[in-house]
């Protein structure tokens, strides 16, 4: 079992413990404890359909995208010509004006949507997505639109995820560096006080002298998880209260800590930080950009119930499996010889050395005597090796999904077994 396994089980079990100790109606409760099993489930089976070659996840995701990004624009010129549609939004915490709208595009809340735009830019800009340039180009200025139109906080997580993605440079990573610890600031900062703000006249802003929503869900829910540190207030209820009544945390960590216990708050971290650990390399910024991202936009709401952050988690967990994958195939050593006649190669001694590392690392074959024949079989794979010459291999960095059943094949056919 692999630690990612191992987390998302003990999640769930922690999950149906606060279920059964401290929730006060859990019967009622039940449907959330299912919930929470889906998106167990959901994380595991991208796992597992990531892992496979050309599982076609980024070509949904930007048509999903492209998709999303029109409804945002025909709710923008509905509420321009006067009609009301559940493509727009509340304003929340903005001032309402007739020269702007949040757009939602068909989503519960503008804050969601932008939340999907972080974890969409991250899957179409990976290595592995298969998209032609062009598509991806499109799809990235489609959400780079829809994510603006929110007017969400989700706007700075979506442009921090998009300069770790490019932090391909010392320059570029101090700066995703630098910009990280602004943007984590800015929005406690947000969370804090109460900002008063209206895009179309965006020099008013001001701060308003009043509670703000946030900070007061969090300070209560904050009071919550330290009378209930183990098992919290019980899954499926709220931990905060806000003018009197019931109210989400509208901070991650801490809704999962206030909510299920520091134990599911622990294993939620280890989780990340388990892929974290035993990510591929090298780093795929975009995968982790966008979790970055997510994770930013997570302490001004809560996402540890959004689809679309269990199905990078998943995404993440495929590409560890592909650096465990390479690590758990031994290296062999052998000898090999080969002789060359016009219709056939025949190899009369084993090869010396075989590694190979994927997930972004260097595939390497150290082969003795491998003739040009064998070299045709790998299909482009292989630099041309000449006979009784050892020679270091690269495989291809961008396509780690390179089929280890074809590499055997050819490995066998030159130890002479083919």
């Amino acid at each position: 079992m692999q630690p990612a396994h191992l987390c998302l089980a003990l999640y769930f079990l922690f999950a149906s413990l606060s279920l059964l100790f401290t929730s006060p109606h859990p019967l009622s409760s039940f449907p959330k404890l299912l919930g929470v099993g889906e998106l167990c489930v959901l994380a595991a089976i991208t796992a597992d359909l990531a892992f496979r070659p050309n599982a076609g996840i980024a070509k949904a995701i930007a048509f999903t995208s492209l998709i999303t990004a029109a409804a945002a624009v025909a709710g923008l010129l509905l509420f321009f010509s006067g009609t009301t549609s559940s493509l727009i939004g509340i304003y929340g915490e903005l001032e309402a004006s007739p020269w702007y709208a949040r757009v939602q595009a068909g989503t519960y809340n503008p804050n969601l949507l932008a939340s999907y735009c972080i974890f969409a830019a991250a899957i179409v800009s990976r290595r592995e997505s298969g998209l032609s340039v062009w598509w991806r180009r499109i799809t990235l200025a489609a959400l780079w639109g829809t994510v603006f139109l929110t007017f969400s906080r989700g706007i700075l997580g979506f442009v921090l995820a998009a300069l770790i993605r490019n932090a391909t440079t010392p320059r570029r990573r101090a700066i995703a560096a630098i910009s990280t610890s602004a943007l984590v600031a800015l929005t406690l900062v947000l969370t804090v006080w109460k900002p008063v703000i209206n895009p179309a006249h965006p020099l008013s802003a001001h701060f308003d002298q009043g509670a703000s929503s946030r900070y007061q869900a969090a300070s209560t829910s904050l009071l919550t998880l330290v009378t209930h540190p183990i098992f919290g207030s019980g899954l499926g209820t709220h931990p905060g209260m806000y003018r009197g009544a019931p109210f989400d945390s509208h901070l991650t960590p801490l809704n999962i800590a206030a909510t299920l216990g520091m134990p599911g708050l622990i294993v939620f971290t280890g989780l990340i930080a388990s892929l974290w650990r035993r990510r591929g390399q090298p780093t795929d910024l975009a995968i982790w950009g966008g979790l970055t991202g997510l994770a930013v936009d997570g302490l001004a709401q809560d996402i540890e119930d959004f689809r679309h952050l269990w199905v990078i988690i998943g995404i993440a967990m495929a590409d560890s499996y592909r650096r465990v994958t390479a690590k758990s195939i031994p290296s062999s050593q052998v000898h090999s010889n080969s002789s060359s006649t016009s219709s056939d190669t025949r190899m009369t001694k084993q090869h010396q050395t075989r590694q190979f590392r994927t997930g972004g690392k260097l595939i390497v074959f150290l082969l003795s005597g491998l003739g040009e024949s064998a070299t045709k079989k790998a299909k482009g794979r292989l630099l041309p090796v000449e006979a009784g010459e050892l020679a270091t291999v690269r495989a291809l960095q961008t396509r780690p999904e390179v089929e280890f059943a074809e590499l055997d094949r050819l490995i066998a056919t030159s130890d002479g077994y083919g």
